[in-house]
């Protein structure tokens, strides 16, 4: 591919690079070595953007420094070159969603989908009640989420997340009232109707994940679809093997209106679980 690093290439005095690992949304993703990790020469993923975005990648960095949770990698650091910027994070040894979805060669067994659902309900579940900053995800689809060699998943791309003020999501109204709306964001097809309009809440990031759920178990790509049409298509209609409890799950967080899905990630977990349970 033109104007992708080699092998060897040394960025920043410090990262080699490896090789080439994919596309993102605004360049390449690579594999590099961190020269300076120590004994072990740590293994990271450079994530290329144009130059313009070193805001966005401070951003990044900032917003995760202060999350803890299995679900969402490391960002170590990011800098920038004459042409680019890059963000160096956490290598998970894996493949997304949606390649796993395109390597198989049927429906996805229930089981394993509702076992990330429940990893991913959590995360969302810690974003959004976080102590000091709550955070709206506002872009989860499959090739979002990481899955490694032993089934765990993971959020991999920060770059649409946005923070919020303690308590903002708390009862009454918000205090800062500037901060309910702001950028049609997202992406189409997995994105909530409230988010066209630049609403997003937390009901938003449920309706993504059922939105992603409702793919992966049926192999029906919304981006190809008319947006917000899910109803019309129930999961069990494309896949018969889907049981029932996980249909009417997907098809709760999938309702337009925000008031009739899951009001919290915590219950959707919940839900989810009693699923895997029995």
């Amino acid at each position: 591919m033109t104007n992708s690093l080699l092998a060897g290439a040394l960025l920043h005095r410090r990262y080699s690079i490896v090789r080439r690992l994919g596309e993102g949304d605004f360049g390449q993703v690579y594999l590099a070595r961190d020269q300076r990790a120590g004994r072990g020469r740590r293994l990271v993923a450079l994530k290329q953007m144009p130059m313009q975005m070193i805001v966005d990648c401070e951003r990044q960095a900032h917003l995760t420094a202060g999350l803890s949770h299995p679900v969402i990698p490391r960002i170590f650091g990011y800098f920038a070159t004459a042409r680019h910027a890059y963000l160096v994070k956490q290598f998970i040894r894996g493949a997304d969603l949606e390649a796993v979805l395109g390597q198989a060669p049927g429906f996805l067994p229930e089981r394993r989908v509702v076992a990330w659902a429940i990893q991913l309900a959590d995360a969302l579940s810690y974003l959004h009640t976080h102590p000091e900053h709550p955070v709206v995800f506002r872009d989860l689809k499959p090739n979002n989420i990481m899955l490694d060699r032993a089934e765990r998943v993971y959020l991999v791309d920060f770059e649409l997340a946005r923070a919020f003020p303690p308590g903002f999501f708390g009862p009454g109204r918000p205090r800062d009232p500037h901060l309910r709306r702001g950028l049609a964001i997202g992406t189409a097809g997995y994105s909530p109707p409230e988010q066209y309009r630049g609403v997003v809440r937390p009901q938003s990031d449920i309706y993504a994940l059922g939105a992603s759920l409702h793919h992966l178990l049926t192999r029906r790509d919304p981006r190809r679809e008319r947006p917000f049409t899910f109803q019309e298509h129930p999961v069990r209609s494309l896949n018969p093997a889907v049981s029932p409890g996980l249909e009417a799950i997907v098809m709760k967080a999938l309702q337009r209106d925000m008031r009739q899905r899951f009001p919290t990630a915590r219950e959707m977990r919940l839900a989810l679980q009693e699923v895997a349970a029995a």
